[in-house]
This record gives C-alpha cells, structure tokens and sequence, in this order.
C-alpha cells in the first residue's frame, strides 16, 4: 500500500490540511479540495476529494481530539481513521460493528475493529452510511494496515484494488510542523 499519511492539530483547518500534504508530496500548484455526499450529493459533508491541477488524488481524513490525520494515496480510493481507545470501549455495542463470527474482547481489540471497519468503509465512499456490522473484514478484497497512531489511540488505513495497481509499500507517518 502506497499511502502518505500526516497528522495535524485537531485546530488545523481541515481543507488546508489536506491541501497542504497534497501540495507537499505532487508540488507547487493549484489544489482544489471539497467533499461530496454519495447519497445527497451534499458539498458540507461526505467524502473528501482532491485535485492538484487536473489529476484526481485520492484522499481520506479523519479527526478524534486532539487529532486530525489526512491520508494521500496515488492509486485506488483510500480511507484512513483514528479513534481513542477510551471513546470506542466506552460507547461499545457489538451489536452495532461486529458481524457475525467477529469477535473484539478488550479495549484495544474493540477500538482497532472500528478503525479498521471505518478506514473500509471511507474507502468505499459510504462511511458510516452503510453499517458496521454488515462488514465482514475478512472479506475485504482490497489492503487494511494498522498504522501509528499517538498514544492511547489507534488508526487504519485501507485501500480498495483497482484499475490502477498499486504500488507495494508502506503507509508513512507523517506530523505536520
């Protein structure tokens, strides 16, 4: 998987954010970045999207206090998430994220299920739109990596296969200065 992640100050301006770590990793010019809902075709919510110049760049963030991660792939649509540990074991329902067979016992196990399962579903473009437990990891034909994430936190990216072959390789953490 060939995805650049760069994590930023919950604060940050999210469209700057993303604009800047597309800028810093294609070059000077012109970046263009919005969302678009898949359902409502709303530009205040859904998935987040770029453009440097003409090219499409496929992109993902995510925020949980005090962190605001943004993902940049090159290839196939990408999805990236970080969640508190603390805030999934404290608001866990399995019923609501794991599907049948999947099982996530302490904490830490329950916290990176959902990155996982989200960090997927962002790649698909529905996002929680589409429930959690209707995802089965297991099936996900695409790439899922556990990334760093700072302490008492956890974070995944997921990239789908597509037309485009992506690169062997390693998602890099990155923080913005």
């Amino acid at each position: 998987m060939d995805v650049d992640l760069t994590w930023h100050p919950w604060t940050a301006d999210v469209a700057e954010a993303l604009a800047s770590h597309v800028r810093g990793l294609l070059g000077p010019g012109d970046v263009e970045t919005g969302r678009l809902c898949p359902e409502c075709g709303s530009h205040a919510h859904g998935r987040p999207w770029a453009r440097h110049g003409s090219t499409t760049v496929p992109v993902s963030l995510s925020h949980c206090r005090p962190h605001l991660v943004t993902a940049v792939g090159w290839t196939a649509p990408i999805g990236v998430d970080v969640e508190s540990v603390a805030a999934v074991a404290g608001r866990w329902d399995p019923s609501l994220v794991l599907a049948p067979g999947e099982v996530a016992r302490t904490p830490e196990e329950q916290a990176r299920t959902w990155v996982r399962k989200e960090a997927v579903l962002k790649a698909y473009g529905v996002g929680l739109a589409r429930p959690m437990e209707r995802l089965v990891l297991a099936d996900f034909d695409g790439e899922l990596v556990d990334v760093p994430a700072p302490p008492g936190h956890v974070a995944a990216v997921a990239a789908l296969r597509g037309a485009r072959e992506a690169r062997s390789g390693t998602a890099r953490r990155r923080t913005a200065r």
